[in-house]
């Protein structure tokens, strides 16, 4: 079995980001659609439609997610009152059981919306294969059991040996709290480890901060950034086993 080694020093581990990493996604409108459709029966309150629901909602919510993101604080948002004050503000109140299933029931949605990069699942296998634990580590605001699932759904799930979400931790790249919940996770320490993203503050810089190698992924890339104190830059997924010695 191949020693894998980046910049000099052998890998135990290699974290990777999760959206615009390993997958991409597209806003799923007619899965969406039928989600609400069935929330608004799940609540039986004839006031509010479908699409009435999905506007005061979800998009609501989702407007309160991208501008925390976009506010850069480490603290996540919490998703679960989100909800709660945008079906409060409806007239509809909610017991935690019923709050619970219809987020879940939104986020079941999303599935339709998910593409896994074409050279995700081979690499992913290719790093087991050679002896390193792999982990998911990612800014993902929602409810964090519907993140697992979602994992399962797109065949990610069995292909890596941790995933940890800033929902369930409560903070956010580029936090060290969160490499350390997945590092914990794979039972590896800071400097035995490498992660893999496509964002320069939460993914390169956020590495280094918890101690660990950064290496900045532009196959998807949408940050505006330079490539920063990255250790390595890739064009292509499919480029890191090689980048590591595999």
């Amino acid at each position: 079995m191949t020693q894998a080694h980046f910049a000099g020093r052998p890998v135990e581990a290699v974290t990777l980001d999760y959206g615009l990493t390993l997958t991409t996604f597209t806003r799923p409108e007619a899965a969406l659609h039928h989600a609400y459709t069935r929330i608004a029966a799940m609540l039986g309150d004839h006031r509010w439609d479908a699409d009435a629901l999905l506007g005061a909602v979800h998009d609501r919510v989702d407007a309160q997610v991208r501008a925390h993101e976009l506010a850069g604080t480490l603290e996540e948002i919490d998703i679960t009152a989100a909800h709660r004050a945008a079906y409060g503000d409806l007239g509809i109140e909610l017991d935690p059981a019923t709050l619970d299933a219809v987020m879940r029931e939104e986020q079941m949605a999303w599935w339709q919306g998910v593409h896994v990069a074409p050279d995700a699942p081979p690499t992913l296998r290719t790093l087991r294969e050679h002896g390193l634990r792999v982990g998911i580590c990612s800014n993902a605001s929602y409810r964090p059991a519907s993140m697992h699932e979602q994992l399962s759904h797109v065949g990610l799930l069995p292909l890596v040996d941790a995933a940890v979400f800033s929902s369930e931790v409560g903070w956010r790249k580029p936090s060290p709290r969160i490499f350390a919940a997945v590092l914990s996770a794979l039972h590896v320490e800071a400097g035995a480890a490498v992660h893999v993203g496509d964002r320069v503050r939460e993914d390169v810089d956020g590495a280094h901060g918890a101690g660990m190698r950064a290496i900045r992924l532009r196959e998807h890339d949408d940050d505006p950034d330079p490539d920063g104190h990255a250790d390595a830059v890739l064009d292509r997924l499919a480029d890191l086993p090689a980048l590591l010695g595999l």
